[in-house]
């Protein structure tokens, strides 16, 4: 929901940007303004939709993810209840429960990645997750036949879609006024 809302206000002030185009040119302090806003609207967009673990700590059965938002929780516990999203590179798993997305490094990890491996072997028994094939190799899981070899880096299309999300407001702000 906050993705949704945080789109919306960055297609709000392209569009806002877009009409001060239309009628005032690139002049004056307002148009800069304006541009600090958007940056600032695609930023709050950007650290919502791209939540990864800055550090990532164990304490008893749990694992907290320090993330742009605060700290996340996952209990190893329930595992088996968090979705897999992707993998990010060769060291880098991403999980995604009911919270939203971490990401957090192997390394980082230390003797939990065995509680992990457990509860991604009994979520992928229950047919439940499509693992990633690096995820699933950084992590001793065996391999089905004709998986994907690479993993979605998402960093693309979420380019694409932030510079779309502000061309749409520009050109409906320019067009509106004209």
């Amino acid at each position: 929901m906050a993705l949704v809302v945080l789109a919306l206000v960055v297609v709000g002030v392209s569009y806002w940007m877009g009409t001060y185009l239309g009628v005032y040119g690139n002049r004056g302090i307002t148009f800069y303004l304006l541009i600090a806003l958007v940056a600032a609207a695609v930023g709050a967009l950007v650290a919502v939709w791209s939540e990864t673990a800055f550090e990532v700590r164990t304490w008893g059965s749990d694992l907290f993810g320090k993330t742009a938002l605060g700290w996340r929780r996952i209990d190893l516990a329930n595992l088996t209840s968090a979705a897999i999203a992707n993998g990010r590179g060769n060291k880098t798993i991403v999980l995604g429960d009911s919270q939203g997305r971490i990401s957090f490094s192997d390394k980082k990890l230390g003797p939990v990645v065995d509680g992990v491996r457990r509860g991604l072997s009994e979520a992928a028994q229950h047919g439940r997750f499509a693992v990633p094939t690096e995820l699933a190799t950084l992590l001793g899981l065996p391999l089905q036949q004709g998986a994907s070899k690479r993993g979605k880096s998402g960093v693309t299309p979420k380019v694409l879609t932030v510079l779309g999300l502000i061309a749409i407001g520009l050109i409906i702000g320019v067009v509106a006024v004209r």
